[in-house]
């Protein structure tokens, strides 16, 4: 589940808005055209009025991604892009083995971290539409030396990660290091298995590796095959995903990237982790066009059923009836009104995005090849460009800046926090105390939008021409309301702030 956005947004909003900056940027300025000598050789076809901006995507990935470079965040990114099955955009950009000075390209392969998860529900999904295995079914009726400490943990509750199962980053640092060994099955459930659950199987919902650990062991038993071997030579090979294996550090894989991190802002190779412990978690390997591939074909039931599908990406309703974004492998949300299918990843020196837009059968994966940065937003960004979404800066008059101006209190679980809202220069800004001013960019209808992250929504509720409330989306199913505090509106300015702290 996604971090909330008051304390993303105190912390990344720097970092969020130099990709969206550089984007702005290009819709006011003709983009310069990059040098094609600087990538390796890239694929683009032209597929005017499917999607709306489809043509005009290339100049976004090619600013998008030099800015993400320039700035420190990965080595080297690949790109792709998908419409109705068919690749229209892969390109790499930087570099994808820094020592042996090899460019990313097209066929660059990249470990993709949590993606491979929804690899795994599918895997699980084809065993129960084989009649194998029951999402009811207890876990222990395949594992029936867990130690389920007398809860009934079922196949439901590890695949949308409300198992209350204690997960791997929950362990203790000690715990945590044998990670660079190949564990065995039961050396891994001596490590996490005996601790207490977090909470009773599907009251909560809590991101979970370790069930996923669990399902690719019940995959094994279930089959007879070791999960890695399973899902290669039943899943990918004959959906002609040859380029998406198991990424076992042992194993010759053409055109691997290397893994990076950045120690004090230097640039080193990745520690070692061990891919057997990551397993159906996130042990893959990819290239960015196989997995737009496996998103349009996983969306057009070749690899499930229909109702298989539906079950995947149906939201988790937890026991006090919340609704999370969540279903079965995969992050469910919106996009500017497009349904969004998405999932992240991340693993030793690499992070990951692929998403998918059914209503326009869109696919878009970025795949870098370090721990820092944030390709989602990459991601994002580009849907944004192929679907025509705009976001609006609409006039506000001074009366309705004084609307919506004053300071408004958010509870939350980790305390409460206030908004100053304010008028400056005929704009209407936002601020939290202690951290930087920012736009609120006026949608119509009462409707603003972050300037440093677009993925959220503020709508101002009015009574008698005063707002008293403002509503948080943070998609479809989070929403947090934050109230005026009593008293005339606060015209108080962020320099003001500043002299409060």
């Amino acid at each position: 589940m996604k971090t909330s956005f008051l304390t993303r947004l105190f912390v990344t909003q720097i970092c969020v808005s130099i990709l969206f900056l550089v984007l702005r940027l290009m819709n006011t300025a003709s983009a310069q055209q990059v040098e094609a000598s600087k990538y390796q050789a890239s694929t683009t076809k032209s597929i005017s009025g499917r999607v709306h901006h489809l043509n005009t995507v290339e100049a976004t990935a090619d600013s998008l991604a030099k800015a993400y470079i320039k700035a420190g965040h990965a080595p080297g990114l690949t790109i792709a892009i998908a419409h109705k099955g068919e690749t229209v955009f892969v390109r790499g950009y930087g570099i994808a083995d820094v020592e042996m000075g090899v460019a990313a390209g097209p066929e660059t392969v990249y470990k993709i971290g949590s993606i491979t998860k929804q690899f795994t529900a599918a895997t699980i999904m084809r065993l129960v539409e084989a009649g194998k295995i029951s999402l009811q079914d207890s876990i222990t009726q395949y594992l029936p030396a867990y130690p389920a400490q007398g809860h009934h943990i079922t196949i439901h509750h590890l695949l949308n990660h409300t198992s209350g199962i204690k997960g791997y980053r929950a362990l203790a640092e000690e715990n945590r290091q044998r990670f660079r060994q190949d564990l065995t099955y039961d050396e891994m459930v001596e490590l996490f298995g005996k601790q207490p659950l977090d909470f009773k199987p599907g009251e909560k919902y809590a991101y979970n590796n370790t069930a996923y650990y669990l399902l690719a062991e019940i995959i094994s038993r279930v089959t007879g095959t070791p999960w890695a071997d399973y899902v290669e030579r039943e899943l990918l090979q004959p959906l002609g995903l040859t380029k998406t294996v198991y990424c076992n550090e042992a194993r010759i894989i053409p055109n691997r990237a290397e893994g990076y991190e950045f120690e004090k802002n230097k640039l080193q190779n990745a520690r070692y982790l061990s891919m057997q412990i990551g397993s159906g978690a996130g042990a893959l390997c990819a290239t960015a066009g196989e997995l737009v591939r496996w998103s349009y074909l996983l969306h057009t039931g070749k690899v499930v059923s229909p109702k298989a599908l539906a079950q995947m990406t149906t939201p988790t309703v937890l026991m006090s009836g919340d609704t999370v974004g969540y279903g079965y492998g995969l992050q469910l949300d919106e996009l500017n009104g497009h349904w969004q299918v998405f999932h992240g990843g991340g693993a030793n020196g690499f992070v990951t995005a692929l998403a998918h837009y059914p209503d326009s059968d869109l696919s878009v994966a970025v795949l870098t090849n370090s721990g820092k940065g944030n390709p989602g937003q990459i991601v994002k960004a580009l849907a944004r460009e192929a679907l025509g979404v705009q976001v609006h800066d609409l006039p506000l008059t001074p009366q309705a800046i004084a609307r919506y101006a004053g300071t408004y209190t958010y509870q939350l679980k980790q305390g409460t926090r206030e908004l100053l809202v304010f008028g400056e220069n005929g704009q209407l800004k936002a601020q939290f105390v202690g951290g930087r001013p920012f736009r609120l960019l006026y949608q119509g209808n009462h409707a603003f939008i972050p300037s440093i992250d677009e993925d959220e929504r503020l709508v101002f509720r009015t009574r008698n021409n005063l707002a008293e409330s403002i509503k948080h989306q943070e998609g479809r199913w989070d929403v947090t309301i934050a109230l005026r505090k009593p008293g005339n509106p606060d015209q108080t300015t962020s320099q003001e702030v500043k002299a409060t702290n």
